[in-house]
């Protein structure tokens, strides 16, 4: 755990590498194959992945196993929801999971920031928003803040208020420039709010961080449910600049 809120890659393939060790010492550990379904979410999301195919593949085997193994363990119901609704795009079932955590423990910050994730995957924007500031509440110095706050913006954005996304995704852009999604959000709401050169100067880093996104693969991102807000998702990228 210590190595995976360092939040680095390098940080993430020890992480996992640890996780693989603990679930071969115990194979019936829950919140290990939560979290190495995690590290491999955590991949996706940052543009790490090297042989996509293969890693969803593992990362799905393993959040499934984390959900079959802890229907009393609120971390590996959390974490291994969220991975079914992230890496293989089962929102239902990840979102039944995750409520179920919450349902364990409702002062799981970690299982309201992932419910609020998977709601605006669904397309529940203001329930997202909900989720999200409680998990902000919850931890309020949580090393993963700036992803709460990134989630918070990409709701707004989604939701057509561009004022309030961009808001959002400034803080946590701020807190860690090296966040791919941050620099997306902040393009795009900047690019949807009529602000050309701030949009311009998100998406330069942007492009530094992941030169490889385009609006062509950027439904492999993330998993966006409602066409409707897929469109202004990718309408704010394209304004910003991110090649077809």
């Amino acid at each position: 755990m210590a190595s995976f809120y360092k939040l680095t890659k390098e940080a993430n393939n020890e992480a996992l590498r640890l996780f693989y060790e603990a679930i071969e010492l115990d194979p019936a550990f829950a919140s290990a194959y939560g979290m190495a379904a995690w590290c491999y979410v955590w991949r996706k999301v940052n543009g790490w992945m090297t042989d996509r195919i293969q890693e969803i593949s593992e990362g799905s085997r393993l959040a499934r196993r984390a959900t079959e193994l802890g229907k009393d363990d609120a971390v590996a119901l959390a974490r291994g929801g969220h991975a079914l609704g992230f890496l293989v795009g089962d929102l239902d079932a990840g979102a039944a999971s995750v409520d179920r955590a919450i349902l364990l423990n409702p002062n799981l910050a970690t299982a309201w920031l992932l419910s609020g994730l998977l709601r605006w995957y669904r397309g529940e924007t203001d329930l997202a928003i909900e989720h999200l500031a409680r998990a902000m509440r919850l931890s309020p110095l949580d090393p993963t803040l700036y992803f709460m706050r990134m989630g918070t913006g990409f709701a707004h954005l989604l939701a057509g208020r561009f004022d309030d996304a961009c808001l959002w995704a400034e803080k946590a852009f701020y807190e860690e420039p090296n966040y791919l999604p941050a620099a997306a959000v902040t393009a795009a709401s900047h690019a949807l709010a009529g602000r050309p050169e701030e949009a311009r100067q998100a998406m330069e880093r942007l492009r530094q961080i992941d030169p490889a996104l385009r609006i062509s693969n950027l439904k492999d991102w993330f998993p966006i449910r409602r066409p409707e807000h897929f469109s202004i998702w990718a309408e704010g990228l394209r304004k910003a600049g991110l090649p077809e």
